[in-house]
């Protein structure tokens, strides 16, 4: 074991290099917790949205760091004292403070906080990672709770970016990719349709793999697009509505409304301050035109599709299919690129999407189980049970069998649903 090194706010222990988190002056450390948010406040900002979430609490001295995770909010892999359990801390310390002091508040305000209130308001999916249940938090001079951060299950299978890379020159079998896809694809369906929100950053880095082997989706921040995925519309500050279609059109599919776009004409405008671009569309389409907010995503999810058949770690290379790819069938590559049209008119809708891909798992299951001479009793499943489907053209859909506790983010016993957990050694806001 490593020694250990205490700093004021933590204890650090790190693999072959010991050193603390964080090292300032007394006084330093007083204007870092006044400007983080006391739990009281926060809770309470919570309950005037209509949110009656609860949360334990942990001191983020009781943290040991082990490793630090890659992305731009610097997660971290921590041991909490004394159960010794493992967890992924997010959030600001006081390192984060000395490099963002000047906006410091309306940071971790905008970032931390909205991503705790965005998961708090968004109803349970088995494939969206739940809402935090620990907060953690620093005492100010006054002994006051102020939150720094929350901590998240630790995935041991990682993320998909890591399955890609390390499954190598090994080709993921096709029945579990087409799970992923399907998979992914109802999970940003739920946002958008049931939770009525947006991500925004949808690329492999954000889609964990569970220990059932299914998704989920991370990182509700809402502050920016990935380099690797977003379209080019939801870059542009530009207004969305949709027209109704013409009616003179006699295809054999019912026309939908065409989405049409108009470049804002006034002054440059600034809603982003922490990311990529500086105009954030999607609260404003959410309301104006929301499937022109689903197509957006519809192409991130094209583009994280493309990444996994081809088995490419995340990049904003050009989508370009390779012999890499022989294998994948040719419709799922069709659709794959019809999300990713120029237009977003063109792609398919979040619900075209899922039925195509509970589609596919539903056949390749049936292609294994033949070839394995069995009545195809694989754990991937079709059934009508997501209670996001009805009513919302989703016809189909995966029971993971994901069981309760899995389901709410751990086995480990130090995050649980609502107020239960009692002997965690923490204390509880109601």
């Amino acid at each position: 074991m490593p020694s250990v090194v205490k700093s004021m706010t933590a204890i650090v222990a790190r693999p072959q290099q010991i050193q603390p988190a964080t090292m300032a002056s007394d006084g330093n450390f007083e204007k870092y917790t006044r400007q983080l948010t006391l739990v009281e406040d926060f809770i309470a900002s919570l309950r005037q949205k209509g949110l009656h979430q609860t949360f334990k609490t942990v001191d983020f001295k009781h943290l040991t760091e082990t490793n630090r995770l890659p992305g731009k909010n610097h997660a971290r892999v921590v041991v909490r004292a004394p159960m010794g359990t493992r967890h992924v801390f997010k959030g600001f310390d006081l390192e984060a403070f000395n490099k963002h002091e000047h906006s410091f508040y309306e940071h971790q305000r905008d970032t931390m906080l909205h991503e705790i209130q965005t998961l708090a308001a968004l109803p349970l999916h088995p494939n969206i990672m739940p809402c935090p249940e620990t907060l953690v938090t620093v005492l100010d001079p006054d002994g006051g709770e102020r939150v720094c951060g929350f901590l998240q299950p630790v995935m041991e299978r990682e993320t998909l970016d890591d399955q890609i890379t390390n499954a190598g020159d090994v080709r993921i079998p096709l029945l579990r990719k087409a799970k992923w896809c399907f998979q992914m694809a109802r999970a940003v369906l739920h946002t958008h349709r049931i939770a009525r929100t947006y991500h925004m950053d949808v690329k492999p880095g954000n889609i964990l793999i569970d220990q059932e082997d299914g998704i989920r989706l991370i990182d509700w921040e809402q502050s920016g697009v990935s380099m690797f995925t977003h379209s080019k519309e939801a870059t542009i500050d530009q207004e969305a509505w949709e027209e109704p279609p013409s009616p003179h059109d006699d295809s054999a599919q019912p026309a939908k409304p065409r989405i049409v776009y108009k470049p804002h004409a006034g002054a440059p405008r600034k809603n982003l301050h922490w990311g990529y671009p500086d105009w954030n569309v999607f609260p404003i389409w959410k309301k104006t035109c929301p499937r022109a907010a689903e197509l957006a995503e519809v192409f991130s999810l094209g583009r994280v599709m493309w990444m996994l058949m081809e088995q490419l770690e995340q990049s904003p290379n050009p989508t370009v299919w390779t012999a890499r790819s022989a294998d994948v069938p040719q419709n799922s590559k069709d659709i794959i690129n019809q999300c990713m049209e120029l237009d977003p008119n063109a792609r398919p809708d979040l619900d075209e999407l899922v039925d195509f891909w509970s589609a596919e798992v539903e056949r390749l299951s049936g292609a294994k189980g033949a070839s394995n001479g069995t009545n195809n009793s694989t754990a991937i499943s079709t059934s009508n049970s997501m209670n996001s489907g009805a009513g919302n053209g989703v016809s189909k859909s995966i029971n993971n069998s994901i069981s309760t506790g899995a389901r709410n983010g751990t086995g480990n016993g130090t995050i649980h649903n609502g107020s239960n957990g009692a002997g965690n050694n923490t204390s509880s806001h109601v």
